[in-house]
């Protein structure tokens, strides 16, 4: 679930809303973020994980900008123009309509990838570990 660019699986297999809510926790706490926008694509999965997204970044003590249904180009606008410290959006790209995920990004809107961040959250989320907020 946890690839080079984004976090992926199969909606409600792989990626349940216990997974979306323990991501919310670690963006948070990876970026030490207080604020982080949120935006979805059509998918009907989308209201159920960002649901449980939005109380994970809540639970670890940042508020949440919830922008609803964007485009990723609109989220990593959104994040960038108006000074962000981080964004999530929730979607699966070009991949089946039972999959989703989360596309994750800092400060001027710069992707996380494997490399810089996702496996950090990772670690958090398989772990259950989360810094106090």
């Amino acid at each position: 679930m946890f690839k080079a660019y984004d976090v992926r699986g199969t909606y409600p297999n792989e990626l349940t809303p216990d997974i979306a809510y323990r991501v919310g926790r670690g963006i948070v706490a990876f970026l030490d973020a207080d604020n982080v926008v949120v935006g979805m694509d059509m998918r009907t999965s989308g209201p159920n994980l960002s649901a449980a997204l939005i109380d994970g970044i809540l639970d670890q003590g940042a508020d949440v900008t919830n922008i609803g249904l964007v485009s990723t180009d609109t989220l990593y606008f959104a994040v960038g123009k108006y000074g962000f410290p981080a964004g999530v959006m929730l979607t699966a790209s070009h991949n089946p309509s039972n999959y989703n995920g989360f596309k994750i990004c800092r400060e001027e809107a710069r992707a996380l990838s494997l490399d810089s961040g996702i496996a950090e959250i990772r670690d958090m989320v398989l772990s259950g570990d989360f810094p106090e907020p």
